[in-house]
């Protein structure tokens, strides 16, 4: 499979609120999702088949001064455990390098393991909580990554 890293923007709203629809049962609003692709302040990567032109995963974060804070990430659920989070999230970081950001931050559900051991893998601590933090009731759990940008 021949696949390719791309910044999102506003013609791939259908694809993203469709990718989140399948992966986290709609997470966003597609009011959300219009916000996220058009912000400058905002990055929004894709990973799609280059063959097909699908999209098969997405990343989006904000930029805030000298930090990134990752908002969304998920694959299709057909294309899971296969390494495009981790190629997604890799190129993220990249990103964030180039971008001379400190500290990357996520939240994720308190009870969401194999999330939560992906992002340890990745580099993440767990630095705090966050008490109902979801639709459902849910906490979460903010992780954090430094990035060593330091001057």
């Amino acid at each position: 499979m021949n696949l390719s890293i791309i910044q999102l923007d506003i013609m791939h709203l259908n694809e993203c609120l469709d990718l989140d629809q399948k992966s986290l049962n709609g997470l966003w609003s597609k009011s959300q999702w219009l916000r996220e692709l058009t912000d400058p302040k905002r990055i929004c990567l894709g990973i799609i088949e280059l063959g097909t032109k699908k999209l098969l995963g997405l990343c989006s974060a904000w930029l805030v001064i000298d930090e990134l804070q990752i908002t969304f990430i998920a694959v299709h659920p057909s294309h899971q455990r296969k390494g495009l989070g981790r190629f997604l999230l890799s190129e993220l970081i990249k990103l964030s390098k180039s971008l001379q950001t400190n500290h990357i931050y996520l939240e994720v559900k308190k009870n969401n393991e194999p999330a939560i051991a992906f992002y340890k893998s990745m580099g993440f601590k767990t630095v705090g909580n966050r008490s109902n933090f979801y639709k459902d009731g849910s906490d979460a759990l903010i992780l954090y990554k430094e990035t060593l940008n330091k001057s």
